[in-house]
């Protein structure tokens, strides 16, 4: 009797979710609309947005709650229709992801270091008016610092703006990496790699606490890879658009330059790509910054590191900075030592400029580096396509000197990927993400659980198993 009624009831489910998997738009954007009211109500009461310590009044948080509502929204009914599965899942993927939104707006207060030292400076800069914000002194390209302008000139506090801006970037690049997942066919574990990238340290860090706008290359840079090769049509023009922008906001996004171009239709998409990045670039000419500083912001990330860059587990942390320079305040001191330049107040045998000069080294040296580690990978014919993408991103990251704890996200979403979908690349994945992690407080105590020098051995380490440099003893599973 029993077998039987469980027999009837299993059936009765299937019935009820063939039918709301018939009308799945409709019943999910009824759900997009639950998920996202419920939310704003509990930020009016005593959610994560209910105390705003700068916001300015309640029609200011009244207004950033609406706005969290509305990116909420809008990443539910993104899910909905990037995904192609029945309700029940699709359901199950817009609630991990308003788990998701939730766990990081509880940072929305928090002020890390790289805010308040790298991007406040120049926000305050711009309050002044956008020629001074394109003229201040940065790391960020041109197009970085229009996007920074676009998104603090509302009336909430920039840091908020930032912040959710970053987050809402940070949920794309987590739904594409799904879309990738459900291309690839695995099954139910997509809802499990989408659980894991909501709770990824170093996304909570870099999206939910520093704000960086590096975070909006990567999403760009995931968009353009599922246009050429997520869809059944690849939309190669649309694909070097949205690469051309991600490559002037961060110019470490130009280390993936032979995995988008094509070699029968390389004029065509390498044109696309410079003429989006110039023409981003037009706003902050025409706001007073010389055409050859604008044009030269493009490549800062890959010639200099930021000061915020440390927490990363790249060969650059192996060179020691000149930090004696970088304290002119401790100068009446500094004066009574032997051996110190007055001038600079750095060693007179290692100052900031040499410093420059070895970075630059680095720089090219990292070039040639990743273009031989490429055109190693490019006569690879039997290893599957997330093997060549997992090399390409990790040499990159690691041979790059301006790459910061960001930039790492990408890696650590690859690495997720890798551990789910191809068993024999699960070693490699989680020396890189125990890597990261370790490394991922950074951003805000500038402290990290992992010396960078061992994490970065770690990655190389990583590095040298996926060339088969050390053998890992497993064949990988192909998704290609």
């Amino acid at each position: 009797m029993m077998s039987k009624l469980l027999f009837h009831a299993g059936q009765a489910a299937e019935r009820v979710d063939r039918f709301l998997t018939k009308h799945r738009l409709v019943f999910s954007a009824l759900l997009t609309l639950v998920l996202s009211g419920a939310l704003a109500l509990d930020n009016v009461s005593s959610g994560p947005l209910s105390n705003l310590n700068d916001i300015g009044g309640w029609n200011n948080r009244a207004l950033f709650i609406a706005m969290s509502a509305f990116v909420h929204a809008s990443m539910l009914m993104l899910c909905v229709l990037l995904s192609r599965v029945s309700f029940s899942r699709t359901a199950l993927r817009q609630v991990i992801l308003t788990a998701g939104l939730y766990i990081m707006l509880l940072a929305i207060n928090q002020k890390t270091y790289i805010y308040v030292n790298v991007m406040q400076p120049l926000v305050r800069a711009m309050d002044t008016g956008f020629g001074a914000g394109m003229q201040a002194q940065s790391f960020l390209s041109a197009p970085a610092r229009l996007l920074v302008y676009s998104l603090t000139r509302g009336p909430v506090y920039d840091m908020y703006l930032l912040k959710l801006f970053a987050i809402g970037c940070y949920l794309l690049i987590a739904l594409l990496m799904s879309r990738a997942a459900d291309r690839a066919g695995l099954g139910i574990r997509v809802e499990v790699l989408l659980a894991l990238c909501m709770i990824l340290p170093q996304g909570f860090m870099n999206a939910a606490c520093s704000a960086l706008v590096e975070i909006a290359a990567l999403a760009l840079m995931g968009a353009a890879l599922t246009l050429r090769f997520g869809c059944d049509k690849p939309k190669t023009v649309a694909a070097s658009a949205c690469y051309g922008a991600a490559c002037a906001l961060c110019g470490a996004c130009l280390l993936a330059l032979p995995a988008m171009i094509d070699r029968k239709n390389w004029k065509r998409e390498a044109g696309v790509i410079a003429g989006v990045m110039l023409a981003l670039c037009v706003p902050a000419v025409l706001g007073g910054m010389p055409i050859g500083d604008a044009a030269g912001s493009l490549f800062g990330a890959v010639l200099g590191m930021p000061v915020y860059a440390g927490g990363a587990p790249g060969a650059a942390n192996l060179i020691p900075r000149a930090v004696v320079e970088e304290m002119a305040q401790y100068a009446p001191i500094l004066r009574h030592l032997p051996g110190i330049d007055t001038l600079t107040y750095a060693q007179e045998h290692y100052t900031q400029t040499h410093y420059a000069y070895v970075m630059r080294g680095f720089a090219w040296a990292g070039v040639a580096a990743y273009a031989g580690v490429w055109a190693l990978i490019s006569r690879w014919k039997e290893k599957p396509a997330l093997h060549r993408a997992f090399v390409l991103t990790l040499c990159a990251l690691i041979v790059c000197p301006g790459v910061t704890s960001g930039a790492w996200l990408a890696a650590d979403m690859l690495c997720l990927y890798a551990i789910l979908a191809a068993p024999g690349l699960r070693i490699p994945a989680c020396l890189v993400l125990f890597a990261t992690a370790a490394g991922s407080c950074y951003p805000m105590t500038e402290e990290v659980l992992l010396p960078m020098v061992y994490a970065f051995v770690l990655c190389l380490l990583a590095l040298c198993m996926l060339l088969n440099v050390i053998p890992m003893g497993r064949e990988e599973e192909s998704h290609d």
